[in-house]
């Protein structure tokens, strides 16, 4: 229905942003209708969604702007590496489950839910793309038999042009939690035609899906909306199936060749500033801002730049979770925006493109603030987690939290430069006893909002492990 861009606010935090295409923005009703559903989805507010900031009905085009997801879609990690394990899809379901429980609860139904709108985050899935669909109904692309929606994951009385409510979004929970699964739609592939057919009259192919996933799936699937489970009895029956498993999402939940793409899309979240470009938001109002020159996938809405070595190192209990970062930027700094089109697959580009370091800042200013980040280490009950260091503007010393393993501590900065830092890790809390005593930790700059940590244990030189954190406060 638009456009995707990755875009920037003033202050360098990366955003989605939307433009509608012309035979949606020309068309006053659509208009209207897109004005009351952004209001909507503003509302929407939840660990498991990308929080709807800003939109503009009245703008030539319309847009509408997200906050940023790194990771891929469920769609391109399917796509790419094939069905997705058991338990990772039972955390999936019960992930998107709960972010449909927020979006209902705020009177929207999303209507489009499909794998291209799931982006895979490190602590869960991401529901993207909410509250645009039903806003589009009233648009001339609903004349001709055109129904809105992914023939796949519709609901029947999607395909009966019935009544629409939040039960279609279960059922097309039901056909992406499939797909995931067993790598294909439930219903098929092809002309549009066939597959809504088989959609309204056909059960689902759902051979050779693995137990417990069959049995949630089928009641998600069921024709009529009313036989349908709600969001919160999806959540019941995953958590059921995993005898309380998916209570924490385990790291990493994801298999590791999905696992290994997530961190390159974590890290590439920083683009080059070397290769900026002015640019204006959608109808050239407002000052441009810097919106570096990278292609990047429009359903993961991510750069491509080098990944980094995604280690940790501290040894840890598994099923440690790492605590989920809320994103709390204000209205009004996203009316302005900088753009970036976003038309080429990411898998195209090369991955020997380095992070360009920002301008020289001066000494301490780049330091200041929090850093958070997913860290992983080759050995251990636990390899992933995720890591906090906060620095004051001014000073010499910090704090560092790492979250999942309820370690905590103090940091000294040994020595510091516009793009590095030496810093003196010493624990102060140790819950569980699985943390090292202390270390030292050497930190470097990676664009504008990145940061690259390298650990080295005090007692044992050997056990070294690195991590890429970004800014909290940026």
């Amino acid at each position: 229905m638009g456009t995707v861009y990755l875009a920037f606010t003033p202050g360098g935090r990366p955003v989605a942003l939307k433009a509608m295409r012309p035979e949606l923005a020309a068309n006053a009703a659509f208009r209207d209708r897109f004005r009351q559903e952004a209001d909507a989805a503003r509302r929407v507010h939840g660990l498991y969604t990308a929080q709807v900031l800003d939109a503009d009905p009245d703008a030539d085009p319309p847009w509408l702007v997200t906050t940023f997801v790194p990771g891929p879609s469920l769609q391109e990690a399917v796509g790419r590496y094939g069905s997705l394990p058991v338990d990772t899809v039972l955390v999936l379901m019960a992930g998107v489950a709960e972010a449909l429980e927020v979006i209902h609860a705020a009177g929207v139904v999303h209507r489009d839910l499909k794998p291209s709108n799931v982006v895979l985050a490190p602590d869960g899935p991401r529901v993207i793309d909410f509250g645009i669909a039903r806003a589009a109904d009233v648009s001339p692309l609903t004349g001709g038999g055109f129904r809105i929606g992914s023939p796949q994951y519709m609901a029947p009385e999607q395909v009966t042009e019935g009544p629409v409510g939040p039960a279609a979004d279960v059922f097309a929970l039901g056909s992406l939690a499939a797909y995931a699964a067993l790598g294909r739609p439930p219903f098929g592939e092809g002309d549009a035609l066939p597959v809504m057919y088989r959609v309204r009259h056909e059960p689902a192919d759902l051979s050779g899906c693995p137990s417990p996933l069959r049995g949630i799936i089928e009641r998600c699937l069921a024709k009529r909306p009313a036989d349908r489970p709600s969001p919160e009895e999806v959540i019941g029956s995953c958590r059921a199936a995993t005898a309380g498993r998916t209570r924490q999402i385990p790291q990493p939940w994801l298999p590791p060749a999905v696992a290994a793409v997530l961190a390159d899309r974590v890290a590439a979240s920083v683009p080059a500033r070397t290769e900026a470009r002015e640019s204006r938001a959608p109808g050239g109002t407002g000052p441009g801002v810097l919106a570096p020159q990278v292609r990047s996938s429009p359903t993961a809405l991510i750069t491509a730049q080098q990944r980094p070595a995604a280690a940790g190192n501290l040894p840890a209990r598994p099923g440690a979770r790492p605590s989920p970062r809320r994103w709390r930027p204000g209205r009004a700094a996203f009316v302005v925006l900088a753009l970036l089109v976003v038309s080429a697959v990411l898998a195209g580009l090369p991955d020997s493109r380095s992070p360009a370091t920002s301008p020289p800042a001066a000494t301490g200013s780049w330091l200041a603030g929090a850093w958070i980040g997913s860290a992983s280490q080759p050995g251990g009950e636990v390899t992933h987690w995720t890591a906090e260091l906060t620095f004051p503007r001014s000073g010499q010393t910090g704090t560092f939290r790492f979250m999942s393993l309820g370690c905590s501590g103090t940091l000294i900065v040994i020595r510091l430069t516009p793009a590095r830092a030496s810093v003196d890790e010493r624990l102060t809390r140790n819950p569980r006893g699985v943390c090292a005593p202390g270390g030292t930790m050497a930190l470097s700059r990676a664009g504008a909002t990145g940061m690259r940590m390298r650990w080295q244990d005090a007692t044992d030189r050997s056990n070294v492990a690195t991590g890429f954190l970004t800014s909290a406060d940026r």
